[in-house]
């Protein structure tokens, strides 16, 4: 009984590709807006505006998945950065991110940041619904 259990767990938990396609945006920023759109061809589309809506970068990218873990290549780390005063903190897009995909509440979405894990929405972005 307890196998059947383990692997029902295991199986319900696993995340696809295809779950993984989509938009995502940030929860609860308040210094700028961040779109990233990932697609099944491990490529994704990126756009980030200040605060006003001034488009500041526009970029494309490589993804992978492996189970929940998702690697970004070339990534601008956006921690909530006030674009406004620092626009050309989006010009950092050389290096790259790694991190765990997770439901929260029945939604799917991966945190960045240092504090992720022991803050609420710290840094999440969160796929949007169609």
């Amino acid at each position: 009984m307890k196998l059947l259990i383990l692997c029902s767990l295991i199986f319900l938990s696993c995340i696809s590709d295809r779950d993984v396609e989509g938009v995502y945006v940030p929860v609860d920023y308040k210094n700028n807006f961040d779109t990233i759109c990932i697609k099944m061809n491990g490529i994704y589309d990126r756009k980030v505006y200040n605060k006003n809506g001034k488009l500041l970068l526009k970029m494309k990218g490589e993804w992978q998945r492996s189970n929940d873990a998702i690697r970004f290549q070339s990534f601008y780390l956006n921690l909530d950065d006030d674009l406004e005063k620092y626009p050309k903190l989006v010009q950092d897009t050389m290096g790259n991110w790694g991190g765990y995909l997770g439901y929260n509440n029945g939604n799917l979405e991966f945190c960045i940041g240092h504090l992720s894990a022991s803050l609420p929405n710290q840094n999440c972005y969160r796929k949007i619904k169609k």
